[in-house]
C-alpha cells in the first residue's frame, strides 16, 4: 500500500515537471517569435542614478549596420512589465526593438520618488544602444503608464516639449492627444471603466470632448487618421469591445496598437502574418499549473517523514447538521462580504497606508484590509453560533481549533519547505527560459531583497486571516464518504461569491449607465485585486481541503496558503515611497 502512494506521489511530480517545462517551452517560442527574436531580461542604471528592470525584444533584423526603430512600453499602474508581453512580441515580430520596464517602484526596480518613475532615463538608455535608430522612437503605455509615456517622449518638468527623435506615442485604456509635435494613438475599449461603456453610454467616446476638441470636429470617426503622419500631426482614435485590463490580452487592441506604429513610426521591416502572443498566456499558464501541481505530493511526502507525523490527526466528525454549516459558514458570510467590498478595497489602502515604513504596498493593503473585515465578519458569525445554535457540538469546535506550539512551528515549517519547492521551480524557469509563471494578471516571480522584507512584513496578516478562514470552511463539514472534489468546489464558491458578483455589480452597472462604481485609479485597483483574488482561490481551496484530508486539522492549509496569498501580493506590486 506505501508502495503504490509513493508511486502515485512520484507519478504527479513527474507530470508537473513534464507540463511546467512543456509551458515554459511554448511561452519561450512564443516570446522569441519563433526564433526571430532575442529576449533579455536585464537591469541597468538610469542617468537618475538608480536601477531599472527591463526586458528587451531585439529581432533579428537590429543590428549596429541597421538600426531598428525603438519602442518603450510602459505598464500601467501598479502592474510589472510582464503585463505588456503580448505588444511587445507583435511588435518584436515586425522588426521593432521594444524595451519592457518596471516603473521605479514596480517588480524589481528601485524604490524612489520621481515624477517619470524613471521612464525618460529609460527612453535614454534606450537611445543609446546600437541597434536603436535613434531618430526614430516611439512610446506605449496602458492606463497610468499613458501619463509615464508622455514623459518618455518629453524633455521638460510640465512634460510638453517633445524630444528629439520621438516619433510617435500610443496610449491604451486612458489619455487624451495631449501632446503637439508627434503622432498619437489612443484605444479606449467599449467596456472601459475610464471613459464609459460606448455607443449607448451618457459618455460616447467618439463624442468625448476630450478628443473631438482637440481634433475639431463634432464626432470621431474610430480608426480613422486626422492630420498628418509625416510632420508628427497624425492622430488616430480606437475602440473595441474590451475593458481595461483586457486590451492587454485581446487581438484588437494588441492588433490596433501594432498598425498605430506601422503607420505614425515606420513600417514593418520583418513579415508576421496574424498573432503568436496567445502562445505566451497559453505556456506561462500551464507553468503556473505544473509548478503549483508540484506543491500536493510534496505536502505528501512531507507528512510520511516521521517529524511531521505529529500534525496529523484523526478526521474529525461535523460540529453540527450538514445545512447549518452550509448556510452560516459559505452562504451568508459572502453575502455580506460582497456589500462590504467596494467600501474595504478601496478605503483599505488609504486606511493601512497610514502604518508607515511598515505595510507599504498600495494594492495589497485594499485586499488585506477586506480580508481583514471578511475575518471579522467570521469570527463574530462563529460567535453567535457558538452562543446560540443548540445544535453544535462546543467541545469539538474547540478541539478542531487547537493544536500545540510544536506542532503549529511544524505546519509553518511544512508550509514553507513545500512552498519552497514551487519557488525553486520559477527560479529554474527564469533561469533557464526567462520566464515567470503567470494566469493573465497573477504571476508568481522571484523576490528580490527589498520584496523578501516585505513578505515577512505581510505573511503574518495573511496567516491571520487564513487561519479564521480555513477553520471556518472545515468546521462544520467532513470528507469522508463526500466528494473532496465537491467540498473543493463549495470552499471555492463561497470564497469568490463576494469577488464575483462585485464585479457583475459594477459591470453591469455599467453596461446599463455607462458609469462605474468607482472610478479611475480606484477601480482600476480593485478590478485587479477581485479578479487576483477569484484565480488563486483555484489554487488556495484546494489547499485547504487536500491538507484537511491529509491531517485532520485546518493549521498545515493556512500556512501554505498564507505563504502563496503573500508571495503573489509582494511580487510585483507597487511600493509605496518612503520619506
Amino acid at each position: 500500500m506505501r508502495e503504490k502512494k509513493l508511486d502515485k506521489k512520484l507519478l504527479v511530480a513527474i507530470l508537473a515537471l513534464i507540463i511546467l517545462t512543456a509551458g515554459f517551452g511554448i511561452a519561450k517560442y512564443a516570446e522569441t517569435g519563433g526564433g526571430t527574436v532575442r529576449v533579455d531580461r536585464i537591469e541597468f542604471v538610469t542617468n537618475d542614478g538608480y536601477e531599472m528592470s527591463a526586458k528587451m525584444y531585439i529581432p533579428d533584423n537590429a543590428t549596429p549596420e541597421t538600426p531598428a526603430p525603438g519602442i518603450l512600453g510602459l505598464p500601467g499602474g501598479n502592474a510589472s512589465l510582464e503585463n505588456l508581453s503580448g505588444v511587445c512580441i507583435e511588435l518584436a515580430r515586425r522588426g521593432y526593438v521594444v524595451m519592457a520596464v518596471d516603473p521605479y517602484t514596480i517588480g524589481r526596480s528601485d524604490v524612489v520618488t520621481r515624477p517619470d518613475v524613471g521612464s525618460r532615463g529609460a527612453m535614454a538608455y534606450l537611445k543609446e544602444l546600437a541597434f536603436v535608430d535613434e531618430t526614430r522612437m516611439g512610446a506605449l503605455g496602458h492606463s497610468a503608464g499613458s501619463g509615464r509615456a508622455k514623459y518618455a517622449v518629453t524633455t521638460d518638468d510640465d512634460a510638453a516639449q517633445v524630444a528629439e527623435g520621438m516619433k510617435a506615442v500610443m496610449y491604451l485604456g486612458a489619455g487624451t492627444f495631449n501632446l503637439e509635435g508627434i503622432n498619437m494613438g489612443v484605444f479606449i475599449g467599449s467596456w472601459d471603466n475610464t471613459y464609459g461603456q460606448g455607443k449607448s453610454s451618457p459618455r460616447d467616446i467618439a463624442t468625448a470632448a476630450p478628443f473631438t476638441e482637440q481634433l475639431g470636429v463634432s464626432e470621431i470617426e474610430m480608426g480613422n487618421w486626422y492630420g498628418n503622419t509625416e510632420d508628427g500631426t497624425g492622430r488616430i482614435l480606437y475602440t473595441g469591445n474590451s475593458g481595461h485590463a483586457t486590451a492587454l490580452v485581446l487581438k484588437t487592441p494588441i492588433l490596433d496598437t501594432v498598425a498605430f506604429f506601422e503607420k505614425a513610426l515606420a513600417p514593418a521591416l520583418l513579415q508576421a502574418e496574424g498573432t503568436i502572443y496567445g502562445l505566451k498566456e497559453l505556456g506561462t499558464s500551464l507553468a503556473m499549473v505544473g509548478a503549483l501541481m508540484m506543491l500536493f505530493p510534496m505536502i505528501s511526502f512531507l507528512l510520511e517523514r516521521r517529524f511531521f507525523q505529529s500534525i496529523k490527526r484523526p478526521m474529525p466528525e461535523p460540529v453540527s447538521g450538514v445545512n447549518a454549516p452550509f448556510l452560516f459558514y459559505f452562504i451568508m458570510p459572502a453575502i455580506i462580504n460582497t456589500l462590504i467590498c467596494k467600501w474595504a478595497i478601496y478605503n483599505g489602502q488609504t486606511i493601512l497606508g497610514h502604518v508607515k515604513n511598515i505595510l507599504r504596498i498600495n494594492n495589497t493593503n485594499g485586499f488585506v484590509f477586506w480580508f481583514g473585515c471578511s475575518a471579522l465578519l467570521t469570527v463574530a458569525i462563529l460567535a453567535i453560533r457558538f452562543k446560540w445554535d443548540k445544535n453544535i457540538n462546543k467541545e469539538r469546535i474547540l478541539t478542531h481549533a487547537k493544536t500545540t506550539w510544536p506542532n503549529f512551528f511544524k505546519s509553518l515549517l511544512l508550509g514553507f519547505l513545500a512552498v519552497l519547492v514551487v519557488y525553486g521551480l520559477v527560479q529554474a524557469g527564469e533561469t533557464f527560459f526567462g520566464l515567470s509563471p503567470r494566469l493573465w494578471k497573477v504571476q508568481i516571480n522571484v523576490l528580490n531583497d527589498t520584496r523578501w522584507g516585505l513578505f515577512l512584513t505581510y505573511f503574518p496578516l495573511y496567516l491571520l486571516f487564513f487561519g479564521i478562514f480555513n477553520f471556518s470552511q472545515t468546521i462544520g463539514l467532513k470528507l469522508r464518504n463526500q466528494s473532496e472534489g465537491r467540498f473543493t468546489f463549495l470552499v471555492w464558491l463561497s470564497s469568490t461569491i463576494p469577488a464575483a458578483a462585485f464585479l457583475i455589480f459594477t459591470y453591469g452597472k455599467l453596461f446599463l449607465t455607462g458609469y462605474t462604481a468607482i472610478t479611475n485609479v480606484q477601480m482600476s485597483r480593485a478590478n485587479s485585486t477581485l479578479l487576483n483574488c477569484i484565480l488563486t482561490y483555484l489554487i488556495t481551496c484546494k489547499v485547504t481541503t487536500y491538507c484537511y484530508k491529509k491531517t485532520g486539522g485546518f493549521h498545515t492549509g493556512a500556512v501554505i496558503n498564507a505563504v502563496i496569498m503573500t508571495w503573489v501580493a509582494v511580487a510585483t506590486d507597487l511600493i509605496t515611497v518612503i520619506g
